[in-house]
């Protein structure tokens, strides 16, 4: 326990269980006050078996060695629990039990995971594979079934992957930038055509404007992280990262899931959920012809007379097993999000006891953030990852560099895709469609570097030093870059927008900032618009 007590604190961390009083032993309560007390007790008296003993304790720590035994079990444990009815009792009664096992032991060390991801590929997987080899054979599937439990798993899939791409990590310039799109006379000064960034805001929190009848919320310092981070943002002790709309940390997808993820994460719990039941459905359709399908999973006459059938009965159960886990955290996650709250905020203020219990204690409702069941969707479903994320148009362009004079009239509005990695950078892709139909793309991995909203990268052999000067990240945003190439210097001024069109003011404060960058006004381009290049 002692090197628990060199950690920083941690305010997000999930509610301890001393403080809800579902564990009157507490032996696998984490709070710092219990900590404490073993620690006085362990200098007093000798060690004794407790909860845990020295050979359960030193198993968990090494539990993570491989995530082969889970792919070899499974199988194996599916294939026992068919030769018998009370085995397979038995055996699905015991699957979850070691499942919550696990979770607990990687839980309470607050280490990532990947064997609930591995698991839940593999079960699917070998799931698909079952209904191929043993199900499809009978003739009573159809090609159609076949073809919508296939694209319900590929769906699904997709959905995965997609919510993998991350939950919206909140970075260091988050905050700086936002500042500077408020007040940018105050946030930037000029000198000798560079940018010279204001510094953040002193203090520990920021005032945010009230927006869509949403009550005041303050930025907060995380005290881990360092950094400001806007309302309702998280430190997640697990990922070890702060996330903005932080939902919770999910073991089945080993990673969080935030604002930049939540909608998908949302549609891969229900695709599959309806693939899982439809996939049941026709297993139990084939295995139990004669048995309504409500039954048919508690009572399948002879299906246990053969043992390919007793197999696909059992992983019919197994998969009942996961999809009912499922289907509860799916419900969970569309009342949490009628009432327009997160887990973590529900945990929140049920550790504080400021919420109040809604539809028999299935939601927990800080009553800050709801605006009625419709807005709450809509919200929801409108809501964008407030960072440089996502697709911009180049409007504006402007430098002083000598290629620009002869290549001025030729160039035409691109396109630029910028996707925020974990550690703060930003990856670049530009593309832009040339007059014979071809298309020009580049891409550039800007580094983040301590000052923030600044970032370097290297293109064509410039050094190029990027700030981003101005931003609104549903409408604009106005970078400020210093390449140097063999000791010179020249400064471009890059305006994107959301859309193609932006109004008269912002393309004329583009104008006046170019010009006091020393660029001279033929110099200064709105691009022209121009047609898109294809996905690459």
């Amino acid at each position: 326990m002692n090197w628990e007590k060199l950690k920083p604190p941690e305010p997000d961390d999930p509610m301890c269980c001393c403080e809800c009083d579902i564990d009157p032993c507490g032996c696998c309560c984490d709070c710092e006050d219990l900590d404490e007390a073993f620690n006085r007790w362990l200098k007093d008296r000798p060690s004794k078996s407790g909860c845990q003993s020295p050979v359960l304790t030193a198993l968990i720590d090494k539990l993570e060695i491989s995530m082969v035994p889970a792919l070899v079990l499974l199988p194996l444990l599916l294939r026992l629990a068919a030769l018998h009815y009370l085995l397979g009792i038995i055996t699905l009664t015991a699957l979850p039990g070691l499942v919550l096992w696990y979770y607990y032991a990687t839980h309470r060390k607050k280490r990532r995971t990947l064997f609930f991801l591995t698991l839940a590929l593999y079960s699917l997987f070998y799931m698909y594979y079952l209904f191929i080899t043993e199900i499809l054979p009978r003739g009573d599937v159809s090609q159609l079934q076949l073809c919508t439990a296939t694209l319900g798993m590929i769906l699904t899939i997709a959905f995965l992957i997609h919510t993998k791409r991350g939950p919206g990590y909140v970075t260091a310039s988050l905050h700086e930038a936002q500042c500077r799109g408020q007040d940018a006379n105050k946030d930037a000064t000029h000198l000798n055509g560079s940018i010279q960034s204001a510094t953040s805001s002193s203090g520990n929190t920021a005032q945010l404007q009230t927006t869509k009848g949403v009550p005041t919320a303050k930025w907060n310092k995380c005290p881990v992280c360092k950094i400001m981070r806007p309302p309702r943002a998280g430190h997640c002790r697990t990922c070890g990262s702060c996330f903005q709309r932080l939902d919770h940390h999910c073991i089945w997808i080993n990673s969080c899931v935030g604002q930049a993820n939540h909608r998908s994460f949302l549609l891969t719990l229900c695709v599959f959920v309806l693939t899982s039941l439809y996939g049941i459905s026709l297993v139990l359709c084939s295995l139990c012809p004669r048995q309504y399908l409500l039954t048919a999973l508690l009572y399948c006459p002879g299906v246990y007379s053969q043992s390919s059938t007793a197999l696909c009965f059992t992983c019919a159960w197994y998969s009942g097993i996961v999809t009912a886990g499922l289907l509860y955290v799916l419900v969970a996650q569309v009342l949490n999000i009628s009432f327009n709250v997160t887990e973590r905020e529900a945990l929140l203020a049920l550790r504080n006891k400021t919420g109040q219990s809604r539809l028999w204690g299935l939601v927990i409702d800080p009553g800050v953030y709801s605006r009625g069941f419709c807005q709450n969707w809509v919200e929801f479903l409108t809501m964008t990852d407030a960072s440089m994320a996502g697709k911009w148009y180049l409007v504006g362009f402007a430098t002083n560099a000598e290629w620009f004079v002869s290549r001025k009239a030729s160039m035409k509005m691109g396109t630029t895709m910028i996707t925020p990695t974990a550690d703060g950078d930003l990856d670049i892709s530009y593309a832009s469609l040339n007059s014979d139909g071809s298309c020009w793309r580049m891409n550039n991995l800007a580094k983040k570097a301590d000052m923030p909203g600044k970032f370097t990268y290297s293109s064509w052999g410039n050094q190029n030093d990027m700030r981003v000067v101005e931003v609104n990240y549903d409408q604009y945003a106005l970078t400020h870059t210093i390449k140097t190439k063999a000791g010179d210097n020249a400064v471009v001024n890059k305006l994107y927008g959301r859309g193609a069109d932006l109004g008269a003011d912002l393309l004329e404060k583009f104008k006046q900032f170019s010009l006091e960058n020393g660029i001279l006004p033929e110099n200064i381009a709105i691009l022209p618009k121009n047609g898109e290049c294809s996905a690459a």
